[in-house]
């Protein structure tokens, strides 16, 4: 039985050898041969569901929550390494105090200088993850758009209606 191999180049070896990443290949179209992908997988969709479900999201927001699962895995020990993976990348010990719920209300600070004197210091919007430079992955639900920033008070307890 021949074995289609993908993700196979010379280069991509080399990626992988030169990062002591083991490479393993299945045969095609048998997922039960990637049981360790396919659980991951599976949990992080699981995750997904509940994080939507949990804050009344609706399902467009899945690639958000996916993106949001993941970066919470990539902070638990697994099994298979009996580590953390983020801190096994990264060479250091991470924290997870910047942690916020899915889908919460939380409110980002307008800056002095773009604001009028009596205008509102802070606008409602939603926090549907987080960004690589320590800051959160906003939705503002007036404008329709995505942005980040560092400076958001998040209310725990507070549903966004």
């Amino acid at each position: 039985m021949e074995v289609v191999r993908i993700y196979t180049s010379k280069v991509f070896e080399k990626f992988c050898e030169d990062n002591d990443i083991v490479q393993e290949v299945t045969a095609p179209y048998t997922p039960q041969h990637n049981g360790l992908a396919e659980r991951r997988n599976r949990c992080l969709f699981d995750m997904t569901r509940s994080m939507l479900k949990m804050k009344k999201m609706p399902n467009t927001f899945w690639g958000e929550a996916v993106r949001t699962a993941t970066y919470i895995l990539n902070r638990c020990p697994t099994k298979k390494l009996d580590q953390i993976p983020e801190e096994i990348w990264l060479g250091s010990k991470q924290s997870a105090k910047h942690l916020r719920v899915f889908g919460s209300l939380c409110y980002k600070h307008i800056l002095d200088a773009k604001r009028r004197k009596l205008a509102d210091k802070s606008e409602p919007m939603i926090l549907v993850g987080y960004h690589e430079t320590s800051a959160y992955r906003l939705y503002d639900p007036l404008n329709h758009s995505f942005l980040i920033s560092r400076d958001v008070k998040v209310c725990k307890d507070e549903a966004w209606d």
